[in-house]
């Protein structure tokens, strides 16, 4: 069982300023130790008025580096494409010359681009100082959801790629997701969701891991410490 800290929080403001100044905490560490830092960054629109507040701090930004935790495999311009939402609100301000490594490569698909997408990751710097992801109410983190044979290959322990494509049929855009072994190459993995009904999905994860709820995956490990960032 991972090191697991529970903060949950009255209201989502007082979330937002506690966890920026964890995550400025870790990367701030990250360039003492090492001169560089580096952060898989959740998509979605739950962490953008997060990204808002980083990009606001004062930091060495030019020597951070940022990748996402999954990608659809749509143009970076596209108004689905979690690279878009980050530009727009972390690579701003002060943030702006912050380096970031995109999951999208040029293949038509991701099982094409995958080769050249494992070779842009391969640059950062590892372990990452901090691993930011959230939770689908089926479980899932990153594009590693339930039920799909793309997801067991991205959740195997013997897979070395750094990310893995995700297809799940059904008319969904193709993804780009980290596997899991590059999730748990962290000193640190944040989950960051908010409601009731999410948190009781998480609270069934904490019991025991299993393939219906990817996040156990997570939770039942001993790599890497796991802090939970809730409010209702």
């Amino acid at each position: 069982m991972t090191d697991l800290n529970d903060y949950k929080f009255d209201n989502r403001d007082e979330l937002l300023l506690q966890l920026k100044d964890d995550v400025m905490s870790s990367l701030s560490q990250g360039l003492d130790s090492r001169n560089k830092a580096s952060m898989l960054l959740s998509g979605g629109t739950t962490p953008g008025p997060l990204y808002n507040l980083l990009s606001e701090q004062e930091l060495s930004w030019h020597n951070v580096w940022f990748a996402p935790t999954d990608e659809r495999w749509v143009e970076p311009d596209h108004q689905d494409s979690n690279e878009r939402l980050i530009r727009e609100t972390l690579l701003q301000n002060n943030a702006k010359n912050a380096n970031y490594i995109g999951l999208k490569s040029a293949g038509d698909d991701p099982f094409i681009g995958q080769k050249q997408s494992n070779r842009n990751i391969a640059a950062m710097v590892m372990p990452f100082d901090v691993v930011l992801l959230g939770m689908g109410e089926d479980g899932h983190v990153a594009s590693l959801f339930p039920g799909l044979e793309d997801t067991a290959a991205a959740m195997d322990e013997k897979n070395e790629n750094f990310c893995h494509g995700i297809r799940r049929g059904g008319g969904d855009t193709p993804r780009m997701s980290m596997t899991l072994n590059s999730l748990l190459n962290a000193k640190k993995i944040i989950l960051l969701f908010y409601g009731t009904k999410k948190l009781k999905i998480f609270e069934r994860a904490r019991l025991f891991k299993t393939d219906a709820l990817p996040v156990s995956y997570l939770l039942h490990q001993n790599k890497v410490p796991v802090s939970l960032y809730w409010a209702n």
